[in-house]
């Protein structure tokens, strides 16, 4: 195989030498290092053989020599292959163009299809990816990689759960799962209020039933709140008790803070490097020379290009080189008190529905322990402590 193609590529002719002294011809050759082979005897005095083109141009001294005449018979090979084609540049131009249109159509977007999502979603969707320059017509290697496309789109709708995101050729496929609205409960029957947890009472905002506690007294977990009957002696009916009733609830949280920690970060400096990946090989083709950082991150981004629906082993790879710098951050025991205040704050508040509020917060106590700072908080919080109840049977 490797024979055929450095043949090949180099070109070879047959040629015919005739003369009285062409014997003398073939040892001028073998002793020049001049290749020929496949040698025939046409006639007495005439032979048939092969031999490379660069060689052919180097014999006129053995033909002079010798006396003997030479005629090509059959010229074959990447070089007269090319030649001719050169010669015949209208067809040439013609190709070119026809791969490039087809190479360029087969790497641009040309259908967007969706499916599970109603009209008004489907509709959303499509206004958020025409924003990312997903549209027909669009080059596909100019475009985010489908995992981006995905991650930008799940967090732009809220109506969606989750949007699967593929390319198949020219086409990008979304699969979209919208959030399901909970269906409204409806109160099949009577029920009491309870208390959920342990609080003190703050605030009543009873639609239906009987009260059967009051602002500012302490309830326990389980503690009837509102109960669902109402009326007295034999004209007692139960109804579903509706309600809201906030009381002040005690959380307490531990949050531990190192003194003193090591990160990586960014400073803001990059270079980007480009590459033209051929068979896993890459060539640059543009950001030349060495990497002027002494701390670095590198992000790659590839695209793959493509001939009608198949991938070619041809592909435009991105280096960005993000510079990055080690960064010690210290906090004094007073600092550090205070910063592990502002993360139990954030994760207390994380915790809370809407309708809850912290009331107040303070340090219990902390500690100083293997370089950490572990410190204790507790809060007051008002909440709804409301929690349903069934009336069954004769209860």
């Amino acid at each position: 195989m490797k024979k055929f193609w450095t043949k090949y590529l180099k070109g070879t002719v047959i040629v015919r030498v005739e003369g009285e002294h062409a014997e003398t011809f073939l040892n001028y050759c073998l002793n020049h290092n001049i290749h020929i082979w496949d040698i025939k005897r046409m006639k007495e005095s005439e032979l048939e053989l092969h031999m490379f083109t660069d060689d052919a141009l180097h014999i006129k001294k053995a033909l002079r020599e010798t006396g003997c005449r030479l005629r090509v018979i059959q010229k074959n090979g990447a070089p007269f292959i090319i030649r001719r084609m050169i010669s015949r540049g209208g067809f040439i131009i013609g190709m070119m163009s026809f791969f490039v249109i087809v190479f360029l159509l087969s790497n641009m977007v040309w259908k967007i299809e969706v499916s599970g999502a109603d009209p008004q979603t489907e509709h959303h969707l499509r206004k958020v990816v025409d924003e990312l320059g997903i549209k027909r017509g669009k080059l596909l290697f100019r475009l985010p990689d489908p995992r981006e496309v995905q991650y930008y789109v799940t967090e732009k709708m809220d109506e969606v759960t989750w949007v699967g995101v593929t390319l198949d050729g020219t086409t990008f496929k979304f699969k979209v799962v919208q959030k399901e609205l909970p269906e409204e409960v409806k109160v099949s029957g009577p029920q009491n209020l309870i208390a959920k947890k342990k609080a003190f009472i703050t605030d009543m905002f009873i639609e239906q039933g009987q009260p059967k506690v009051e602002r500012n007294q302490l309830v326990q977990k389980g503690e009837l709140l509102v109960s669902g009957y109402i009326g007295k002696d034999k004209n007692t009916r139960t109804v579903a008790a509706k309600g809201k009733v906030f009381g002040e609830v005690w959380y307490l949280t531990e949050v531990t803070l190192p003194l003193e920690s090591t990160f990586e970060t960014y400073t803001g400096n990059n270079m980007d490097k480009h590459y033209l990946s051929i068979f896993g090989k890459d060539i640059p083709i543009w950001g030349y020379g060495e990497v002027p950082y002494e701390h670095y991150q590198v992000l790659e981004e590839e695209k793959t290009f493509r001939m009608f629906k198949w991938e070619l082993p041809i592909s435009y790879l991105r280096r960005d080189v993000q510079e990055s710098e080690q960064v010690v951050r210290k906090y004094t025991e007073k600092e550090a008190i205070g910063k592990a205040r502002e993360m139990a704050d954030e994760d207390m508040e994380n915790q809370l529905d809407d309708e809850s509020k912290i009331k107040s917060g303070k340090i219990l106590h902390h500690t100083v322990d293997n370089g950490k700072v572990n410190v204790s908080m507790y809060y007051k919080v008002i909440e709804n402590i409301v929690k349903e109840q069934p009336i069954i049977g004769g209860d």
